[in-house]
């Protein structure tokens, strides 16, 4: 596990190095580079496998292809035996070697072959060519920057603003769209120009436009073949192999366990698995929320050694270091960056439990969708569509009144104004507000929603699409979420703010093998018996029916609690009318409305938005105010 940077057309040894240091904590066991023939690669490595002989950048025998990575290859054992039976020559037993002699033997499609998570670059001397590569669920990130024939790219924005190719300016349309949704959709990035490469794509350039092509992909058609009971035992026999391959390890591993079914599932696997002793972790607030109890009924069944945290500091203390490394406002950034400041004081390794409930529906918007979808249907649903537009209207005139104590219903009315519009009802159940004008009149400045250029539904119509995912609307909202939520919210902040405490996190749950098994459970199979109920019927008998019955709360703050304790304080201090007039983006009405409103928890929305605002005006403060410890020199 490393972070890499690289350039391609400009740059030096100096400017290289410059970049690898700005994510030095991704990889503070070494560094190498690799500097000739108009590229620059830099590698901050963190020594996960071959400990003493992994260092990157690493070639194949003649020093014509050079690679450096990031990542982990877990069919590393099988994809050797493979190489070497061709003839190659290895010399080190880290995971790394492999590609450039894949590559040789295979060209740049080798990266399907390749059972990970990974981020990697890849120079053909002979060809001229760079690669850039991005493993297919888009575990691992990777950001660049194209203009004018020269190429910038790294494991985070911070490496590509220190090679001085771009500056650290706001992309109003990614703000607008994390202010919405609470994370930035697609290829797209808080800082104008710099995009991030899609998962299960390729980067490929010579010094003119950067050519971006799927290399593989993810088959969700279904597959009636198997019954349910081949498909329980097939995701028991998925999720077992998926937990013993990713112990491929030379160092510690633990796991993050919240005491739910799909971290007990991880911990149950390794139990089967071996007798060796198990590391767990957890971490409280004192919130009601915590799951320690849980965890520890986990941990005692099977044995573990588990420790736990509560952590007693105030936790938004460390909101702004966070951002330094997630890179954009998060609302669910800062509990991930806490838990990994813990393990990173025990293990370099942890596995999370993070996949359950995106393979296999375990989230509340699948009974809303459910629900909207037997209330569309039929003489109801007609009716609901004849009034409409009366509904909108009414929308329209209370958000006008600029109560926050109206924004539910108002939100309410406009989810049945949207009946048989499935894009805008999943959007307003995950929070987007834009379809509403007077809304955004309230949140923004007259001045920046006179510029915004871009609404939050279009980077999520693709998705709905009657061909996307077959004709169930529970289906197309799983792929959705897979294809962005997933990706751009959740795998983000579960890189970020582990690599933040060189830790690398591994999702066993989202093992390439136990995906493509699941992508084709059937709709009528996999909604069966509930939210998430295929996986807890695989799982009964392997975990207790305690841990598949409890109620699931998820690893998150509740907002209204922060609010009484150090959201709002943060919020008075942070968003003041001066510091907003400023900025220009958020109005010190409506911000100063919820903040005088009663605290209750028709409130939760306005309390995450106050979360995002504060995220955002600690973003602006750390990349677009304190530029020049981020970015390097004007490329010559």
């Amino acid at each position: 596990m490393c972070g890499i940077a690289g350039t391609y057309g400009f740059g030096d040894a100096e400017l290289i190095r410059a970049m690898a240091d700005t994510i030095v904590h991704r990889g503070p066991d070494g560094d190498g580079y690799f500097v000739s023939d108009g590229v620059c690669l830099g590698n901050r490595r963190l020594a996960i496998l071959d400990v003493e002989g992994g260092v990157q950048p690493m070639t194949n025998e003649d020093g014509s292809i050079v690679v450096v990575y990031n990542g982990e290859t877990y069919n590393y054992p099988e994809l050797r035996e493979q190489v070497l039976r061709r003839g190659h020559r290895l010399h080190t037993t880290c995971d790394t070697e492999l590609i450039p002699h894949l590559y040789e033997d295979e060209g740049i499609a080798c990266a399907a072959r390749l059972n990970g998570i990974f981020a990697f670059a890849l120079f053909d001397r002979r060809l001229g060519k760079l690669f850039v590569v991005r493993d297919p669920l888009g575990v691992k990130p990777l950001v660049y920057h194209a203009q004018g024939g020269r190429l910038a790219f790294g494991s985070e924005a911070k490496v590509v603003l220190a090679s001085g190719l771009v500056g650290a300016e706001l992309d109003e349309t990614s703000l607008h769209f994390s202010m919405n949704v609470r994370y930035i959709p697609g290829t797209r990035t808080l800082f104008r120009g710099i995009h991030r490469l899609a998962p299960a794509h390729v980067l490929e350039f010579d010094g003119g436009e950067p050519r971006v092509y799927p290399y593989t992909s993810i088959d969700w058609t279904p597959d009636e073949s198997r019954t349910r009971e081949e498909w329980l035992e097939g995701i028991r026999t998925n999720c077992a192999s998926a937990v013993q391959r990713q112990l491929l390890a030379d160092v510690p591993i633990g796991v993050s366990l919240s005491g739910g079914i799909d971290s007990s599932t991880i911990v149950a696997m390794l139990r089967r698995a071996s007798d060796a002793p198990i590391k767990t972790f957890s971490l409280g607030f004192g919130e009601p929320t915590d799951e320690l109890e849980d965890a520890r009924f986990v941990a005692n069944t099977y044995g573990t050694d588990h420790h736990e945290l509560v952590l007693h500091e105030p936790a938004l203390d460390h909101l702004a270091a966070a951002i330094r490394h997630t890179e954009e406002p998060k609302v669910n950034s800062l509990q991930l960056y806490l838990l990994h400041r813990y393990l990173g004081q025990h293990v370099t390794v942890a596995l999370s439990g993070l996949g359950g409930d995106e393979l296999f529906g375990g989230y509340d918007i699948y009974d809303y969708t459910a629900r909207a979808e037997r209330f569309g249907a039929g003489a109801t649903g007609a009716a609901v569509r004849m009034v409409a537009p009366v509904l909108e209207w009414t929308a329209r005139r209370a958000a006008q009144l600029g109560r926050p104590q109206l924004d539910l219903p108002i939100r309410q009315l406009e989810w049945l104004a949207a009946s048989g519009d499935d894009a805008r009802q999943y959007l307003l159940l995950r929070n987007a507000w834009d379809f509403n004008n007077q809304l955004m009149r309230r949140v923004y400045t007259p001045e920046f929603v006179e510029r915004l250029a871009g609404a939050t539904r279009e980077g999520f119509d693709e998705y709905f699409d009657s061909g996307f995912a077959g004709d169930s609307p529970r289906s197309r909202v799983l792929r959705t979420e897979f294809s962005t939520k997933m990706v751009s919210d959740l795998l983000h902040n579960e890189d970020t703010m582990s690599m933040a405490h060189s830790v690398e996190s591994r999702v066993p749950l989202l093992d390439l093998d136990l995906v493509r098994f699941a992508a084709r459970i059937p709709d009528r199979i996999r909604f069966a018996t509930g939210k998430k109920g295929l996986l807890k019927d695989a799982m009964r008998g392997v975990l207790p029916d305690r841990v598949l019955d409890k109620k699931k709360w998820g690893f998150t703050f509740d907002p209204v609690e922060q609010f009484g304790k150090d959201l709002g304080p943060m919020a008075r201090e942070v968003l003041t009318p001066a510091r907003l007039r400023a900025s220009g983006v958020f109005n010190p009405v409506f911000v100063q409305r919820v903040l005088d409103a009663r605290p209750h928890q028709r409130l939760r929305w306005h309390y995450f938005m106050l979360w995002q605002m504060i995220g955002f005006e600690l973003w602006r403060e750390i990349f677009t105010e304190a530029r020049p410890h981020l970015v390097g020199r004007t490329p010559a």
